[in-house]
């Protein structure tokens, strides 16, 4: 039967279509393997930041590690009878777990507040690890200030990527300063957590990708021997002026609001769990403790007072201990021997209601 002489005309032009149609798979695949090779290396990069921090990472961040491993019961902290020591580089500096009794650990990090302690403790909990007792400790300053959201809690991945947008959008709500800043959002926590070359690359250039390895391995050597205790200042005395030297009232707006609600939410966890508690003061040195305004002082007293009022059952002091300043390695740490000092001065007071 001879085929009409319409269809015959078309069939050309449906051949030079499926020939296109060809040609254009053909590009398309070759341009989706030029993609996947010129992305390979940014893959390499992902990778390598994602597994290997101790290589690039700057020196806080041994610490943030430890204090993470920790509360994913990988530092062998008991599954129970430990003692845990929450709070900032105060905490860290300051409490010496080997001067106090073999069942205490340090899992305090400089820069750290109520936010990263409470997930921290609740990351333990959830592995069926309840210490029996909890000692916070932070600087008045981290009562009102977040400091450290952006360049250690999701930079060092400290909090979970869920976590970090739970505080995150937690903070917006009530207008916190670190979330509200106009230079960071949501895009940034993504990019951080896919572990992005924008975020981590001047990291990696600066420590050339491995050079500190050996450093970081070391200090992270350290803390587990030391049970997370850890020097700031290492001077053989300060008169230099902390923060709190510097301020005439307590803020209580912005991201003190989310800061009170962590440290209740840590609070609340650790009674819920039957956990005994204990939260202090920090020393200062002489010359900060004398620029304190009596204003302050009275203010964050009454903070703390209001925080016992909720949590009678625990064991809370308002008061700041004045140490002299040659025990101070720099404005807000104490040194060495003023370490030893205040764990001395500590076990004297609450020894025997711990231990």
């Amino acid at each position: 039967m001879q085929r009409p002489l319409a269809m015959e005309n078309r069939q050309p032009k449906i051949d030079t279509m499926k020939r296109e149609m060809n040609y254009n798979r053909e590009d398309i695949t070759m341009f989706c393997l030029k993609c996947i090779l010129a992305l390979f290396p940014v893959f390499i990069l992902i990778l390598y930041t994602a597994l290997f921090p101790f290589g690039y990472m700057d020196e806080e961040y041994p610490a943030w590690r430890y204090t993470k491993d920790s509360g994913e019961g990988k530092t062998g902290v008991p599954d129970r009878g430990s003692t845990l020591i929450l709070g900032d580089s105060r905490a860290m500096a300051d409490m010496v777990p080997l001067a106090m009794d073999e069942t205490v650990y340090n899992l305090a990090a400089g820069g750290a507040t109520s936010i990263e302690m409470y997930y921290v403790l609740r990351s333990l909990l959830k592995r069926d690890i309840v210490p029996e007792n909890v000692i916070i400790m932070f600087a008045p300053f981290h009562y009102s200030y977040i400091d450290n959201y952006w360049t250690r809690s999701t930079y060092f991945h400290q909090l979970s990527f869920r976590e970090a947008v739970s505080v995150y959008r937690e903070g917006k709500k009530e207008e916190a300063e670190f979330s509200d800043d106009g230079e960071h959002g949501l895009s940034e926590l993504v990019s951080t957590y896919l572990n992005f070359p924008d975020t981590y690359m001047p990291a990696l250039l600066n420590s050339r990708f491995t050079a500190r390895i050996s450093i970081n391995e070391e200090a992270y050597g350290r803390l587990l021997s030391e049970r997370g205790h850890g020097l700031f200042g290492t001077e053989e005395g300060s008169s230099d002026l902390n923060y709190e030297a510097n301020y005439t009232e307590l803020k209580k707006d912005g991201d003190a609001i989310l800061l009170c609600a962590y440290l209740e939410k840590l609070l609340k966890l650790c009674e819920k769990n039957g956990i005994r508690t204990v939260l202090v003061q920090a020393p200062m040195n002489e010359a900060s403790y004398e620029k304190l305004s009596a204003d302050y002082v009275g203010q964050f007293s009454e903070l703390i007072d209001s925080f016992r009022e909720i949590y009678p059952e625990a064991v809370m002091d308002p008061e700041i201990p004045c140490f002299p300043n040659a025990l101070f390695g720099d404005a807000s740490h104490l040194n060495e021997e003023g370490a030893g000092r205040y764990t001395e001065v500590f076990m004297e007071k609450y020894g025997d209601y711990l231990f």
